[in-house]
C-alpha cells in the first residue's frame, strides 16, 4: 500500500522526535516539501496525496541524514540569507540569522566609493549581499584560507550577481596584494570565534557536520580576531572593522582593538564595530 503525505509525515516526525530533534514537525515537512517541489501549505491541503516509491526513497534518504544531525542546509544544498538563496555544502558554514545584523550595520556605515574586504568569506554571503545591494557604488574583495570555500563563494557570485568577485586564498591578510590592501576602507569578517570549551563533543551536534576550521579558534575563540587586528594596524585608508563574534568576547576584543589603534563605536547582537582612532 502506497504511503500518503499524512502517513509519511506521521512516521517521520516520530523518528525525528526519537532522535531528540526539537524541530521534528517542521523538518519533516520541509524534507517532504523539498522532495515534492512544493510549499509546506500543499502538504497541509493534500494529506491523502499518494507518494511514489521513488519519492519516498529520496525523502527517507534525506530523513536519515537529518536524524544524524546533518543540517537541512547541507541536505538541500541551499540556505536563504537576506532575501537570497545561496548554495552551501560541507565546505562552508551554514549562513546564520545573526550575520544579517552585520549586513544591516554595514549598510548604515557605507560611504560612496568604499572599498570593502571580507575576510574569511566562506560561502560569500557578506560580500555578495553588499554587492547585490549597492552595485557599482562600492568595490568589494573577499578572502578565505580554504580553496573549497572560495569555490562555493565564486559559484554564488556568478549565480546571484552574474559576475565574479575578486577572491583570494589567504590566511587573513597574508597573501592579499599590497595594492589592494592600500585602498581598503572597511573590513568585514565573520572569522572562527567558537571556543572548543563551549561545545560538548560527546553529544551529537549539528556543529560537528560543519567545517571545523571555520568554527573554532584558540585563545577562547579569539586567536584569529586578535591576529586580524594586529595585521590591519597600518592599512592607510582603513576606517572601520566590522566583526561578528559572541557578545561575551566583546570586552576582550575592545581591549585588543584599543592597543592596535581602534575604538569600539557600536555593538549589536553578534556584531561589533571598531573605528580607526
Amino acid at each position: 500500500m502506497r504511503e500518503t503525505v499524512e502517513t509519511w509525515l506521521k512516521k517521520s516526525v516520530k523518528k525525528l522526535k526519537d532522535a531528540e530533534i526539537a524541530s521534528a514537525q517542521l523538518d519533516a515537512e520541509l524534507i517532504l516539501a523539498h522532495v515534492l517541489g512544493v510549499e509546506r501549505t500543499f502538504l497541509h491541503a493534500n494529506p491523502q496525496k499518494k507518494l511514489s516509491k521513488t519519492l519516498v526513497f529520496h525523502a527517507n534518504n534525506f530523513l536519515n541524514k537529518r536524524i544524524k544531525r546533518v543540517p537541512l542546509a547541507y541536505i538541500f544544498r541551499k540556505k536563504d540569507f537576506f532575501g537570497r538563496t545561496f548554495f552551501v555544502n560541507e565546505n562552508v558554514l551554514v549562513p546564520r540569522p545573526e550575520t544579517e545584523t552585520l549586513i544591516e550595520i554595514t549598510q548604515k556605515m557605507l560611504q560612496p566609493n568604499d572599498v570593502i574586504l571580507d575576510v574569511g568569506t566562506g560561502s560569500g554571503i557578506i560580500p555578495i549581499t553588499l554587492k547585490a545591494e549597492y552595485g557599482e557604488k562600492i568595490e568589494i574583495f573577499a578572502s578565505d584560507i580554504s580553496l573549497q570555500a572560495l569555490a562555493v563563494a565564486n559559484l554564488n557570485a556568478k549565480k546571484l550577481l552574474n559576475q565574479e568577485i575578486p577572491l583570494f586564498e589567504s590566511n587573513l591578510l597574508e597573501k592579499i596584494p599590497s595594492d589592494i590592501l592600500s585602498k581598503i576602507t572597511i573590513i568585514t569578517a565573520n572569522l572562527p570565534y567558537v571556543s572548543r570549551d563551549w561545545v560538548d563533543f560527546e553529544k551529537n551536534n549539528e556543529l560537528h557536520h560543519e567545517p571545523q576550521i571555520a568554527l573554532y579558534a584558540r585563545k577562547n575563540g579569539l586567536e584569529l580576531i586578535f591576529e586580524l587586528l594586529f595585521q590591519v594596524q597600518d592599512l592607510p585608508k582603513l576606517r572601520k572593522i566590522i566583526l561578528e563574534a559572541d557578545p561575551c568576547q566583546f570586552e576582550e576584543i575592545e581591549k585588543c582593538a584599543n592597543s592596535c589603534g581602534f575604538v569600539k563605536s557600536k555593538s549589536e547582537n553578534y556584531t561589533i564595530v571598531l573605528d580607526k582612532k
